[in-house]
């Protein structure tokens, strides 16, 4: 089951936060660049300078620039807007930095109720940011927010990326509390994102990325607005904020102290790309999130499918045994149990009728095919009527204002700070993990509604710190082994899940009704590619189902006004699915999959990992995707060329400057799916590309006797199959060595360039068969068993 629609805004709580901390900024411009300077700290790219009234500067090495008169602020509740927070320059220390994210120079500062801290790292591009307020009344206060750099507000000051600022491009994460489901935005000039964003000046192509390291009891947010042109200093926007609010505010009895978050910005990158993967990598480090996941569950979402939540256990052996037989040695070794398995939502039992031998016995049938298994559950998430909620009506919350909108009438949420649920969670989470043998959850889903309470227990914790108490119990329930496939809100269930959705439910359309759910296929690829560089250092990423989409599954979503997918259409689906990293899911019934259906999904696992949308920003959705192979038998670039106008044909070019390949080399270009060699290219290249279609490209640099271009088994062209592969001159022989599968046909393509002619073939797995396709020699072959399969061409 996947979570319902989400597109509420900003809680009623958190709406003045905006109005009141906009008011509270001056109208000043950017001021003279004779800084009266204190200290500085300088890195590779920027130099930061912190003046005598402790405002701070940062300015590229060549003297422009960036941020001017920054400083921190607080919000106290009770007060109208936010006060800046009183510092001084003459108060600053320097300190040694050695941690997770490298060797550097920190800048600290201590006066009255304010400690700041800004630390630099020489060799890279970017700073991080803390402030800590400290309660010095003899009376408790309650902290609305901390923001830890600020612009605007005391005296002149402002962000800059040079001309063009005013209308630089901005890629945001979301904008509303506590999450988004809507595709992250890509607009000009003032921008508001929740997290972290990046500013990119397409004239010069200066950048800043800005977000929150940490989310461990504030919601993020980074803003800013008001730009201006200074006839002598250029474009700046006035105001630039970046916030931690605490919902509820933290109470501090005297003397206590409360710390932001830690905030990162990237200053002066050379490439946006390289930038966004920076600040994903430095995101994992700083919440010791290794990338490594136990697996990856490809497979089936049966509530997607015809069935919705009419699962049974006949229909899941039905489904299984289709698997088992035709695509578990393709790679699709996993098999998840969506909704409708449970008696009622906060009694996570087998329902006796449909499932009368348990779910340990499903486990049990699914490990005995060889394959790992999922299952779907809410576990904030409580029916009313359930078992739970009447022996342990004490561990119920009523939604709020925003939770009413999102949360059925019929259900609770279950507050884990009160005494024994969080022990529930946990024990949950360690029956299903263990009793049963589940190896993942696919997925813990609706998670977010455990932000949206009225009140809890415990009224010392924000919302953030609720949520990840019960995330952490889901962790150490189901153990480090198992794989947790959850959602929103991303930041903070990314660091203890190892998958998350990325976006909305997806119905078999291409693209959706404007302001109505569910989404299609153009939606989630937009989505994909615009959180692109969160895969592999943090999760792995589910954009919900791909389709074929059967007459049954259309009449399931009621989209049977809208047209069919086309062939064309489901492979770009797929396509793209597997070049973003993450699980790979279909929404159609497995065993009703016609045999040219079944033929596609035996050609796309194992993924291989994240490609790059390298027309991020300049395409409304990036129709170049790219990705770099790096394989036992060399180097090569795979490019997904998508044209996601369904109407008519559509000609995609792409230079190989940037695809990162040596425009002066030629390269051969060889289309996957099409299985068409279109020659070799220099330079750029310019494909048609079909309505609604993708051509997926293997470039591989021209060499100029006969060398392999591709083999039909899986996307890659050759990465994940083939051990060797060589050319001996000396004997004119082209040979290598791949995995063969049991009862596979396989396909190779060799480019023969003159004067070479193909002389003898051997092959050690029964007889192959060779046809001539101009200057390309296609060579069949038959694997009736799994093993090695060496191949041999003399010239």
């Amino acid at each position: 089951m996947k979570s319902a629609p989400f597109d509420v805004r900003i809680a009623v709580s958190l709406v003045g936060l905006v109005v009141l901390v906009s008011s509270a900024f001056a109208q000043g411009l950017f001021p003279a660049r004779a800084h009266k300077e204190y200290r500085s700290t300088s890195a590779a790219s920027y130099v930061a300078i912190v003046q005598k009234n402790g405002q701070v500067n940062i300015d590229l090495t060549s003297g422009d620039p960036v941020f001017t008169n920054v400083y921190p602020m607080v919000w106290l509740d009770g007060e109208e807007k936010a006060a800046a927070l009183p510092i001084s320059g003459k108060q600053t220390a320097r300190q040694e930095v050695n941690d997770r994210l490298g060797k550097g120079q920190g800048m600290a500062m201590s006066f009255k109720t304010c400690e700041w801290t800004h630390n630099t790292y020489p060799t890279e591009p970017f700073i991080t940011v803390q402030v800590a307020y400290t309660n010095t009344g003899k009376k408790p206060v309650r902290v609305k927010a901390l923001m830890p750099w600020c612009t605007g507000d005391k005296g002149n000051g402002g962000f800059a990326l040079g001309p063009g600022t005013s209308e630089c491009l901005v890629l945001d994460n979301g904008r509303t509390f506590p999450g988004d489901a809507t595709p992250p935005g890509m607009t000009r000039g003032a921008a508001s994102s929740m997290w972290n964003l990046m500013a990119l000046n397409t004239r010069n192509g200066r950048s800043l990325v800005a977000g929150f390291l940490t989310n461990d009891r504030a919601y993020t947010r980074i803003r800013f607005e008001n730009p201006t042109t200074d006839e002598k200093f250029g474009e700046f926007f006035k105001n630039f904020t970046a916030e931690c609010v605490y919902d509820p505010p933290v109470e501090l009895k005297p003397g206590e102290r409360l710390m932001s978050e830690v905030l990162y910005l990237s200053i002066a990158e050379k490439d946006p790309f390289d930038a966004l993967e920076r600040f994903a990598r430095h995101l994992a480090a700083v919440n010791n999130v290794t990338g490594k996941r136990p697996f990856l569950p490809h497979g089936w979402d049966s509530w997607n499918t015809e069935y919705r939540s009419d699962i049974n256990e006949a229909r899941v052996m039905e489904n299984l045994d289709f698997v088992d037989a035709n695509l578990k040695r393709y790679g699709w070794n996993h098999f998840a149990i969506d909704d409708g398995w449970q008696d009622a939502r906060g009694d996570w039992e087998a329902n006796p009728e449909r499932f009368p031998k348990g779910m340990k016995a499903v486990a049990d049938a699914i490990h005995a095919r060889g394959m790992t298994a999922g299952i779907w559950i809410a576990p904030f998430t409580v029916d009313v009527d359930s078992t739970l909620a009447k022996e342990h009506p004490e561990w119920l919350a009523l939604p709020n204002a925003l939770g009413r909108e999102v949360v059925n009438e019929n259900e609770r949420i279950l507050d884990v700070t009160a005494p024994g649920a969080l022990d529930y969670v946990r024990q949950l989470a360690s029956k299903i993990g263990n009793e049963w043998g589940f190896d993942a959850l696919m997925e813990a889903d609706y998670v977010y509604q455990l932000l949206l309470a009225e009140k809890y227990h415990d009224t010392s914790l924000t919302r953030i710190e609720v949520f990840r108490k019960g995330m952490q119990a889901l962790r150490e329930g189901m153990g480090e082994d198992k794989f947790i496939m959850s959602f929103a809100p991303l930041p903070v269930s990314g660091t203890l899940a190892n998958g998350l959705r990325l976006g909305n439910d997806c119905a078999p359309i291409w693209r959706k009704d404007p302001d109505k759910w569910p989404w299609g296929c153009v939606e989630t690829m937009t989505t994909a590619a615009r959180r692109y560089y969160f895969t592999p250092s943090l999760w792995a990423p589910d954009l919900d189902c791909a389709y074929f989409g059967h007459d049954a599954t259309r009449a399931r979503w009621d989209v049977a006004d809208k047209p069919k997918l086309t062939r064309d259409q489901t492979l770009a689906w797929l396509t793209g699915e597997v070049m973003s990293g993450g699980t790979v899911l279909i929404g159609d019934r497995f065993s009703g999959l016609a045999p040219d259906e079944v033929a596609v999904l035996r050609r796309l696992l194992p993924t291989m990992g994240r490609a790059r949308p390298v027309d991020l920003f300049r395409s409304e959705t990036p129709q170049i995707w790219s990705m770099p192979i790096h394989s036992d038998v060399g180097d090569w670039s795979l490019v997904a060329l998508f044209n996601w106008d369904e109407t008519s044909e559509k000609t995609v070019a792409v230079s190989f400057a940037e695809l990162g390949l040596d425009p002066e080399a030629y390269f051969t270009v060889y289309g996957f799916w099409e299985e068409q060699y279109y020659g070799a290219a220099q330079k750029q290249l310019e494909v048609n590309v079909p309505p609604g279609g993708v051509r997926l490209l293997s470039l591989r640099r021209f060499e100029n006797h006969p060398m392999f271009l591709s083999t039909n088994r899986h996307f890659s062209q050759g990465a994940t199959d083939f051990r060797s592969l060589e050319w001996n001159a000396a004997a004119r022989t082209l040979q290598g060595v791949f995995e063969g599968v049991a009862n596979t046909d396989y396909a190779l393509r060799i480019l023969i360039p003159d004067p070479y002619k193909a002389e003898t073939i051997s092959v050690s797995t029964g007889n192959a068969t060779t046809q001539m396709e101009k200057n390309v020699l296609r060579i069949d072959l038959h694997c009736d068993t799994d093993g090695p399969v060496d191949w041999r061409l003399r010239f």
